[in-house]
């Protein structure tokens, strides 16, 4: 029986090990560029007040945005040393609508009558960029924490060209968060990546960002992922308050120098 288990663990390990040499490969790089697309679907209410007119506005639903949109992202990773690495990212997101609203809409100190035709305008871009150190790795994966800045672009205009009606809302906010990353090698050119970070404000909002992937290898320098990704984020100041969740599949081409 012993010299059968020997056997099958001798057995297992030839078998894995061209993944765990190739495994070990893809993570001997400098620099690392990702170019991704995502298509989310998109939930978001906001309510701007001024001089008390404001109200609670769908983005979907009473502006006519479409639920569902892609979007493509850049994503830059530096290793400095063995076990720290800089990551920067950056995506532009940008919504439109043009609907004959079906109730009175209050933004930002004016009201937009039921029956008024509204051309709408959503524009966040957000840039994030940040440190991570590797607290454990093997040839099995790793484990890091994250610390990053996200600074988040924002904008957003309602315009009744009919009611001569023109309001825009612009805030720029960075944002700190902390996470964890961690890859798990399963086997000859494939990993499963996972990462989540974010930061909980009690009554003022949260913001999180978290996502998994299974990454193919074909070589030391070139893969692909797919995976799945959340990103929300709510704010509330005052008596007004933003919140916008973005959830769905993504696609991603690697490279690795």
């Amino acid at each position: 029986m012993w010299r059968k288990r020997q056997a099958a663990w001798i057995l297992w390990f030839f078998l894995l090990w061209p993944g765990i040499s190739l495994a070990q490969e893809t993570e001997k790089y400098h620099v690392a560029l990702e170019g991704r697309y995502w298509y989310p679907k998109l939930d978001s209410t906001l309510k701007i007040v001024e001089n008390n007119i404001g109200t609670d506005i769908k983005a979907v639903d009473d502006l006519g945005f479409d639920q569902e949109k892609g979007f493509g992202e850049g994503r830059l990773q530096i290793k400095i040393f063995r076990y720290h690495k800089l990551n920067f990212s950056y995506i532009p997101l940008k919504w439109e609508g043009d609907k004959v609203i079906t109730q009175n809409i209050q933004f930002s100190g004016q009201t937009y009558p039921a029956g008024t035709r509204v051309q709408s305008e959503m524009d966040v871009k957000m840039l994030k960029g940040g440190y991570e150190y590797e607290f454990f790795g093997g040839w099995l994966g790793f484990f890091a924490a994250t610390i990053d800045v996200l600074v988040a672009d924002a904008s957003i205009r309602l315009n009744a060209p009919g009611s001569g009606i023109d309001r825009k809302e612009h805030r720029t906010i960075p944002i700190p968060m902390i996470g964890l990353n961690s890859r798990l090698h399963v086997g000859k050119y494939l990993d499963l990546t996972a990462k989540i970070s974010g930061l909980p404000a009690g009554q003022y909002g949260y913001v999180y960002d978290l996502d998994g992937s299974l990454d193919i290898n074909p070589n030391k320098y070139v893969g692909i992922s797919v995976g799945y990704r959340f990103w929300g984020a709510k704010a509330n100041y005052q008596d007004n308050s933003v919140m916008i969740k973005l959830n769905g599949p993504f696609a991603s081409l690697n490279f690795r120098f």
